[in-house]
């Protein structure tokens, strides 16, 4: 090929404008110039005019016109190739311009199949314009998923918002990456059935054949075809074919046929009596990705536009069939969902300046404070002793921005830690993690279904009005409504009923056995009480600046502000003995570098979620020291079986193979962690063993041990021996994850595989950890709150779970582990469930963490362990004496 020269180029360069482009892209898609000048708002001669004096700069011929059309030539579809790249990145250059120049700019234009804007685009984006004031949001419907894709392509639209339907479980490989762009998962919601036939439903669900004889309401407004298609049913004569999901519902409401439509079509729909929704077997699922070109995704307002879909859920109908995945799934979500704004690069730049952008990214390790469950993994207090004195006032640094003060609305890790100052649960959690009196100064289980909880008869909230039994019963209906209490909900599913038996006593039945449902009752779990009153008072909205929070603990909230702090005041109203510190100020600080500042500068007396590779700093710090302790943080690899070639246990095994865990612990975490064998800590065991037994009894689960010639040997002897591409997304908020991928990432390499390493938004990443997702290897970062060993095994191989591992036997042992009342029984349960598992690579423990808190150096604390900060916490704090 003949060589060009540098000069040749710059001319080359400088003769192209990205209006002319723009003018080639139009005439392409339009198929004539007079088409092309009506769609971008031009004259036709204006357009002509722009080709012909590109056309003259180039020496090349554009635009090969006839009487009636223009097509272009092989050098115009060459450049018009190009133009929406060029386009896209010179908007992010102009966007990052205007920043530093102090103006606004935020303009994203979306493009989507008509479906979606009701249930995805209007909320997600009237959330975004509250969030960004100023941002300019166009929404272009279009007929289907494909024309949605070419207006982005084309450098029309910046983000393209797409849906299709499949069967769930089904094997498929990634969805292919087209050159240029970028694909984000957003959510998968599943189909179901609308039906008045009397079929066959156990448990809700029903196999589509069964009705496959009857009329089906079918078209764009459904899922039936696919359905039809999935089950090899032949369009019948009588079938009916609407465009509009809601015709579609109301045609199944009189009985003219079923229809198959996906759960947030139901929203906000009361079904007539008669009408049946079903969920599927085997399920469908529609799925909802979002796609832009890589330049585009640089551009702030587009990135934010994407987070904000992201994190968005669509509401959901009441169908008892689909209830317990999405919910354990929501359950997960719940524990990052609180706001970390991104720094602030200038204060007059609108992206990302505003406090939260969206609403989930707590801070990486902020959540490994919580958890630990053995006497073991308290440490030792080195700290002088208690000198007595009252302490006027302690300030705060939470590594997070709080939104709402409820956590049943906003039930990230950082909004338990606060809320537990002032609300109480009918029991309260110990340092060791045991179940102690709280509102309820005894309790007992009648039977496997059945607590009597008896309440204390000095119980006050903190305007002085007594804690009753209404007002107990009203705050635990009040928490496992979806719709009031979204954050909390999911923990009260297995309840049945609650109800007030005696002027101070609460009757709670479940529906099947729970082990764990007793220390669920804490602020550790699902129980804060508050004024049946104040919540009707304030219609519900409390935990905001103008409702604040009422409970019954030591510390009465004076005063929120939103993404900034939250001040208590010592109350005489608590039942419990009267703590040392008198006034608290919370102050949200999610910049790690700006909470090193102000302990430096004497302005921190506690500061949770001390960043790990930042604690020698702590550390040094005259006027503070740094406390870690065992948690019950879990890190793994997990793998999508539903995505090939994950679902080839060889290649599974190769990457098992290729862990380092050793090496993450020393290396990464300084020695703060322990490299994992189990999904279960051994601190979560410590209701039937000590730490040196727990760790044995994990140590004999199966184990993939470092070895790249094994890894190696593995690839070889599966379906793609010559190796793959794949890749992994780590959250922004864990660098930890990112370099620890990073390092996976060259081991592989080694072994023949490419995994592309790819931090993303906490939302993005979140979106991502669903069975329904085209990721095949990802990472889970688990912080659990109780201590159960069943948690985090059930989220990861139960019903529903991510890695859509469908094992009855693991389901048939966690489910016998969640009604065993003996720990040790419990526990063995579990260690079967894990075992099995093991055996065939579904997920591979990579560390059992450790967290770090700051404390000035005259504050000392009773009974420091993670669990201490899910009671109110600041009831331990003392002066300490010299």
């Amino acid at each position: 090929m003949d060589s060009i020269d540098a000069p040749e180029i710059d001319a080359l360069t400088r003769a192209l404008d990205v209006h002319s482009l723009r003018i080639l892209v139009a005439i392409d898609q339009e198929g004539s110039i007079s088409a092309a000048a009506r769609a971008l708002g031009f004259t036709q001669p204006t357009i002509t005019q722009h080709v012909q004096r590109l056309e003259a700069r180039l020496g090349a011929t554009l635009v090969a016109r006839t009487a009636r059309a223009a097509t272009l030539t092989p050098v115009g579809a060459l450049l018009a190739q190009h133009a929406p790249r060029i386009d896209a990145s010179l908007t992010a250059a102009a966007t990052e311009l205007a920043r530093v120049l102090g103006r606004r700019a935020g303009v994203v234009r979306i493009a989507a199949p008509v479906e979606c804007v009701a249930h995805v685009i209007a909320p997600a984006f009237a959330r975004l314009a509250a969030e960004i004031p100023g941002i300019e949001v166009s929404v272009h419907e279009t007929d289907d998923t494909t024309a949605a894709l070419e207006l982005v392509r084309g450098g029309r639209a910046d983000v393209a918002v797409t849906i299709d339907v499949a069967a769930a479980g089904s094997r498929r490989r990634p969805a292919p990456r087209r050159a240029g762009a970028r694909s984000t998962f957003l959510f998968a919601e599943e189909v179901v059935a609308l039906t008045v036939a009397d079929a066959d439903a156990p448990a809700g669900r029903l196999d589509p054949r069964a009705l496959s004889g009857l009329p089906w309401i079918r078209g764009r407004g459904t899922c039936s075809d696919v359905v039809a298609e999935a089950i090899g049913r032949i369009e019948r004569a009588d079938d009916i074919v609407t465009g509009r999901p809601d015709a579609a519902i109301a045609l199944a409401a009189h009985g003219v046929g079923t229809a198959f439509v996906a759960e947030s079509d139901l929203a906000g729909i009361t079904l007539p009596n008669g009408l049946r929704a079903l969920g599927l077997s085997p399920s469908f699922t529609r799925r909802t990705s979002a796609t832009t070109l890589l330049e585009a995704a640089e551009i702030p307002a587009v990135a934010a536009a994407i987070r904000t879909l992201a994190s968005h859920r669509p509401t959901t109908a009441e169908v008892e069939a689909t209830f317990d995945a999405r919910r354990r799934s929501e359950s997960h979500r719940a524990r990052f969902r609180t706001a970390a704004p991104l720094p602030e690069e200038n204060p007059a730049m609108p992206f990302p300046s505003t406090a939260r952008l969206a609403q989930a990214a707590t801070v990486a390790a902020a959540s490994a404070l919580l958890l630990t469950a053995c006497a073991s993994a308290t440490p030792e207090n080195t700290t002088a002793p208690d000198s007595g004195a009252e302490i006027e006032h302690i300030t705060v640094a939470l590594p997070g921005s709080l939104s709402s003060l409820y956590v049943g609305q906003e039930a990230g890790i950082l909004n338990y830690y606060i809320a537990s100052i002032a609300q109480e649960g009918l029991v309260s959690i110990d340092a060791q993690g045991r179940v102690q009196p709280g509102l309820a100064e005894s309790w007992e289980q009648t039977d496997e279904l059945t607590y009597v909880y008896e309440l204390r008869d000095d119980a006050s909230f903190q305007d002085g009005t007594p804690v009753t039994a209404d007002d107990v019963v009203f705050s635990l209906e009040q928490a496992r409504d979806e719709t009031s209490s979204p954050g909390l909900a999911y923990y009260l599913t297995n309840v049945d009923t609650i109800e007030k038996t005696g002027d101070a006593e609460v009757t709670i039945t479940l529906t099947e056995p729970d082990a764990a449902f007793a220390s669920n009752m804490s602020t550790g779990g699902a129980a804060f009480v508050t004024s049946k009153a104040f919540w009707e008072e304030h219609d519900g909205k409390v935990g905001t600046p103008d409702a604040l929070l009422l409970g019954s603990g030591p510390y009465q909230v004076t005063e929120f502000a939103p993404d900034s702090h939250v001040t208590f005041e010592r109350v005489d109203t608590w039942w419990g003995e009267l703590p040392k510190v008198k006034e608290i100020t919370v102050n949200f600080v999610p910049d790690e570098s700006t909470r090193l500042l102000a302990a430096q500068s004497g302005d921190v007396d506690v500061a949770f979620n001390v960043p790990l590779a930042q604690s020698p700093q702590w550390e040094n710090l005259d006027t503070m020291r740094v406390d870690y302790v065992n948690d019950l943080s879990y890190v793994g690899l997990y793998f999508n079986t539903n995505v090939a070639p994950f679902d080839d246990p060889k290649v599974r095994e190769a990457f098992a193979h290729a862990v380092d865990r050793e090496a993450y612990v020393d290396k990464l975490l300084r020695g703060h962690g322990e490299a994992a064998t189990a999904i279960m800590t051994p601190e979560s065991l410590g209701a039937a063993f000590d730490a040196e037994e727990a760790r044995d009894v994990l140590a004999d689960i199966p184990q993939w041990d470092y070895d790249l010639d094994a890894a190696k040997a593995a690839l070889a002897a599966s379906s793609v021996p010559d190796g793959f591409e794949a890749e992994l997304l780590t959250p922004n908020t864990g660098p930890q994850l990112g370099t620890a991928a990073q390092a996976l990432a060259q081991n592989l390499e080694e072994v023949g595989i490419t995994l592309k390493v790819r931090e993303v938004p906490i939302e993005e990443w979140l979106a991502s950890l669903d069975a329904s997702s085209d990721h095949g290897v990802n990472l889970m970062w688990y912080f659990s709150t109780l201590g159960d060993p069943a948690e985090v095994p059930s989220y990861l191989l139960g019903a529903g779970n991510p890695a859509g591992y469908d094992n009855p036997a693991i389901v048939d042992l966690i489910a016998q582990a969640g009604a065993a009342s003996d720990p040790a029984a419990r526990i063995d349960l579990l260690v079967q469930a894990e075992t099995l598992q093991a055996e065939d690579a579904i997920n591979v423990p990579l560390w059992w963490g450790q967290s770090a808190t700051a404390f000035a150096k005259n504050l000392g604390m009773n009974d420091y362990s993670s669990f201490a900060f899910i009671s109110s916490w600041p009831t331990q704090l003392y002066r300490a004496g010299q």
